[in-house]
């Protein structure tokens, strides 16, 4: 192919490109550098679009919304909707519950509980790991975290 374009080059009378960018249109596929260039476009947008909703609502997020707990005690991102009839008249609306009931409390700390231990069993389990390679191979140095 090199060839054939420095053919080109001499017939048309034009400068032969450099090499780098020959190398350059070689090694990326055209609709992978399309595609490059659309994701970079499409973050210079989206930045724009965040700084101008930043600076005329003082929201962060496209939608607006609150954190709210649910019936379980999770507490979960509501995003605000417009609605035909107003909250206080909505049926659907005021059989959500936005609060946890006394009778929950201890559930909520007992899955507390069960995802710490998890975390730990976790931790746990990368140290002894890296205890067991450490004996097996102390001439590698242990790996920081």
């Amino acid at each position: 192919m090199l060839l054939t374009i420095e053919q080109e080059s001499k017939r048309q009378r034009i400068q032969m490109p450099s090499p780098e960018r020959l190398k350059k249109k070689l090694r990326q596929p055209l609709s992978l550098q399309i595609e490059r260039s659309m994701k970079r476009l499409d973050t210079v947008v989206k930045e724009r679009e965040d700084a101008l909703r930043l600076l005329q609502t003082g929201q962060e997020r496209a939608r607006p919304g609150a954190w709210r707990k649910d019936i379980f005690g999770r507490v979960y991102w509501y995003r605000f909707r417009e609605h035909a009839l107003p909250w206080y008249m909505n049926k659907r609306y005021k059989r959500k519950r936005f609060y946890t009931p006394l009778f929950v409390t201890p559930h909520i700390r007992l899955r507390l509980e069960k995802h710490l231990r998890a975390k730990t069993r976790i931790q746990n389990k990368e140290r002894e790991k890296q205890t067991v390679l450490q004996e097996k191979f102390p001439q590698i140095k242990a790996q920081s975290s």
